[in-house]
């Protein structure tokens, strides 16, 4: 046997063996996860989860999967703090609403997500535009998802989860991240297929409706309802009608019934 062939086989032993490990780890990680299901959240992030109006709409068998889902995200999400401590409180709420749109999926935890930035106040975000001419904007923000970390500011959202005006802006960023699992933010996220069609015939009319009369600012009807914001774009016509859908699912299902249905086709969770 010459050296080369010594080559092949040590190289395919390091296949197997690398093979071998990945297996092991997968089934590990599978165990683990089977564990998870049936361990109870602590203490510690519960008492801040309880009392929330979304929580107590839940029956029993989707608080455990929650509880489940929650454990799940904060093992799996580093979070960082900047300008302020991550405490526990931030950890649980942050994750109980990433988590309360997905619930109807249960093994689902945001695989391209890996960092969540918590500010205490909102962040200038400065922007350069090329077209004709090159310009620097200057936004300010209360959230920011780019797939692989999201951004929100504290403050906000703990103020609209105390006053609840239909804005949810941690729901808004997970939901821009629902969208971006179909590898790009198009207010799309990743339905069946047979639904496809319906859903971007009613979006997609409903979006255009609503960027007209905005744009006019007279004859918003019921589209005075809701904000402004959500004319931007169809990633924010989805992620903005995603908040009234879980903070005031009775304006879409007046109003809007057309999306109220789409939303819950896809969410498959109704509050």
């Amino acid at each position: 046997m010459d050296n080369f062939e010594k080559f092949l086989i040590a190289l395919w032993g390091l296949f197997f063996l690398f093979i071998f490990f990945q297996i092991f780890k997968y089934l590990r990680y599978v165990k683990h996860l089977q564990k998870l299901k049936k361990s109870p959240l602590p203490e510690k992030y519960k008492r801040y989860i309880i009392n929330l109006p979304e929580f107590k709409k839940l029956t029993e068998k989707q608080k455990q999967i929650l509880f489940y889902k929650i454990q799940r995200f904060l093992e799996e999400k580093e979070f960082i703090g900047v300008g302020l401590e991550i405490t526990d409180e931030i950890k649980a709420v942050t994750a109980f609403y990433a988590c309360l749109p997905t619930l109807a999926y249960i093994d689902f935890c945001y695989p391209s997500l890996k960092y969540i930035y918590i500010y205490p106040n909102p962040v200038i975000l400065k922007q350069n535009k090329k077209g004709f001419v090159v310009s620097n904007e200057e936004m300010l923000i209360s959230g920011e998802a780019v797939g692989e970390a999201v951004l929100l500011v504290w403050n906000e959202a703990k103020r609209e989860i105390h006053h609840n005006e239909g804005r949810n802006v941690i729901i808004h960023e997970f939901a821009h991240e629902l969208d971006f699992e179909e590898g790009m933010i198009n207010g799309i996220p990743p339905i069946e297929k047979s639904k496809y069609m319906e859903w971007t015939k009613i979006m997609q009319k409903e979006f255009l409706r609503f960027r007209q009369k905005t744009l006019k600012n007279r004859f918003l009807g019921r589209y005075s309802l809701l904000d402004k914001y959500a004319a931007t774009n169809p990633a924010e016509f989805f992620a903005v009608l995603s908040e009234y859908y879980f903070e005031r699912p009775e304006i879409l299902k007046k109003h809007f019934p057309d999306i109220y249905k789409e939303l819950k086709n896809f969410y498959r969770l109704e509050l």
